[in-house]
């Protein structure tokens, strides 16, 4: 019996080759509890931390993915390092801080986009402002 990741591996692989109409796609991601009402929109900025604290808030998630939004307070760091199972991708919105990847540091700035690759220890350190941004794993954490 084929599991419903699966199923919806099976799915989005045969939607992605043109073998089934967008209306199907959707029907059957809808039948498999992979989507909810078609279309999953989320407001980023809706969900933005006022700076004080660390603030985290889920904004989607599939069998594939999921999506996140934070903001990290400023002058903020941590020496725990994490790691996660799969790629994680962030997208900086608004303020900056030192991204440490696999031990090389860089500065990240909105409108900066840093992919961790599956494994890599990483963690970010702020200086005098807040850092906003929206992040995806892939595959999901939990």
């Amino acid at each position: 019996m084929a599991t419903r990741d699966f199923e919806v591996q099976q799915l989005l692989k045969a939607y992605r080759k043109g073998l089934i109409s967008d209306d199907l796609f959707e029907a059957q991601m809808k039948e498999l509890g992979a989507a909810q009402n078609g279309l999953d929109v989320a407001n980023v900025l809706a969900h933005r931390g006022d700076g004080s604290k660390i603030a985290t808030q889920m904004l989607q998630k599939t069998a594939q993915s999921e999506t996140m939004v934070f903001t990290i307070p400023a002058h903020f760091s941590n020496d725990h390092e994490n790691s996660h199972k799969g790629d994680q991708i962030i997208y900086v919105l608004d303020g900056c801080a030192v991204a440490r990847v696999s031990g090389k540091e860089q500065e990240i700035k909105a409108g900066d986009l840093l992919m961790i690759p599956a494994g890599a220890p990483h963690t970010l350190r702020t200086a005098n402002d807040p850092l906003f941004a929206v992040t995806v794993f892939a595959p999901p954490e939990a």
